[in-house]
């Protein structure tokens, strides 16, 4: 996919620079050591399948075997908390955040398009990451990579039987990689941009339908957002300044 190709250079680019040997130690008026917590505003894309994987014939709504795709966007913000300490220009950190983007989508079947709909929401995102980062005074560059987890509901429906599907939701864990791009403004508040990609691995969701039939699903996602950031730091030292060497 061109997009998965992009995002792939960017962040080889990003790695490349991050990991590139500097000769010098550059003079800091400004520290990144420190507790901080914030919060950020964006969007967020996503693509996901649902496929039954109900032996022998499938579920109520699905021959077994076949799959539902599903495509979605919606703004995306939430909260972070962390803490990072700076040695020389390298920042080291640990950051756990929580993400509340809608991503929904609503069909009607392929299977029988005539009286069925699905639905699948992908709704809250948590993850918890280890940042390795490069401050160039007021300004500091960094790679994040960890754990993701989100919740994810799939939805059926047939207008004509009056059935639904239920016990229809489950946490689905993964991991993250991303990249960002932070300034400090002001003493102790800092804005900035972060790109996420979260995969979310396949897992199988078992539950019924309203007629007491049993269905299962394997559901596997993709989700990638861009924010802006806010961060508020807790704890300062006093700035260190470093000789050039």
């Amino acid at each position: 996919m061109t997009w998965f190709k992009s995002v792939g250079c960017a962040l080889a680019v990003g790695g490349v620079a991050l990991l590139a040997p500097t000769s010098k130690a550059e003079a800091q008026s400004y520290n990144w050591t420190g507790l901080y917590f914030g919060a950020h505003l964006g969007g967020a894309w996503s693509e996901a399948t649902a496929t039954d994987v109900l032996p022998p014939l499938g579920g109520f709504f699905t021959p077994t075997g076949n799959s539902f795709s599903f495509e979605s966007t919606g703004v995306a913000g939430g909260g972070q908390l962390g803490y990072q300490h700076q040695f020389g220009n390298w920042v080291l950190g640990a950051e756990v955040a929580g993400t509340w983007a809608d991503l929904y989508e609503k069909q009607v079947s392929p299977y029988f398009p005539a009286s069925d709909t699905v639905s699948l929401r992908i709704n809250p995102i948590l993850t918890a990451t280890a940042r390795l980062g490069y401050a160039w005074d007021r300004w500091l560059v960094y790679a994040k990579g960890g754990y993701a987890g989100a919740n994810v509901e799939l939805g059926a429906f047939d207008s004509f039987a009056n059935v639904a599907l239920r016990n229809n939701d489950h946490w689905v864990s993964g991991y993250t990689v991303g990249v960002g791009l932070e300034y400090a403004l002001f003493e102790g508040i800092r804005i900035g941009l972060d790109y996420g990609y979260v995969d979310l691995q396949s897992e199988t969701l078992i539950a019924s339908n309203t007629l007491g039939g049993d269905e299962r699903y394997k559901t596997d996602g993709e989700i990638h957002s861009v924010t802006a950031r806010i961060n508020f730091q807790l704890s300062r030292p006093a700035p260190v300044y470093e000789p050039l060497k």
